[in-house]
This record gives structure tokens, C-alpha cells and sequence, in this order.
């Protein structure tokens, strides 16, 4: 997972806005996702870094799943 994060950000950092915006929404649900049900916290750390490289400062609710404390 952290290489496909990886794949997509890099490219988005030199696109439009808007393309920008569509990741940054899908990083969001997937963090989501990921703190949920992932057994890896470099996932959640990937994921959450992503979106701040393309310049997302939205708190994900850490919920209840293995890493609520991330």
C-alpha cells in the first residue's frame, strides 16, 4: 500500500487543483480505512503524509481500530 500511496501523490504534487482535491478526498477514506482495519502503522504513516504533501491539514478521527492512537 505505501508504494501505490506513494505512486499516486507524486505525480498530483505538480497536477491541477482539482486532481490534487480527488486524492487528497480518496487518502482521506483510505486513511480511514486503514486505521480501521490495516496491520501496519507505516500504512497510516504513508497515507496521512500524502495528504499533507498535498497540503491536506484534516484530522482523521482515530476511531477504535489497532491504531486509534496514531
Amino acid at each position: 500500500m505505501p508504494a501505490l500511496v506513494t505512486a499516486k501523490v507524486r505525480p498530483a504534487l505538480n497536477g491541477d487543483a482539482r486532481d490534487r482535491q480527488s486524492l487528497v478526498e480518496y487518502l482521506r477514506d483510505l486513511e480511514t480505512v486503514a486505521r480501521h482495519e490495516c496491520g501496519s502503522r507505516e500504512t497510516v504513516q504513508v497515507i496521512a503524509s500524502g495528504r499533507r504533501l498535498l497540503g491536506d491539514r484534516t484530522e482523521i478521527a482515530s476511531g477504535d481500530g489497532p491504531f486509534s492512537r496514531t
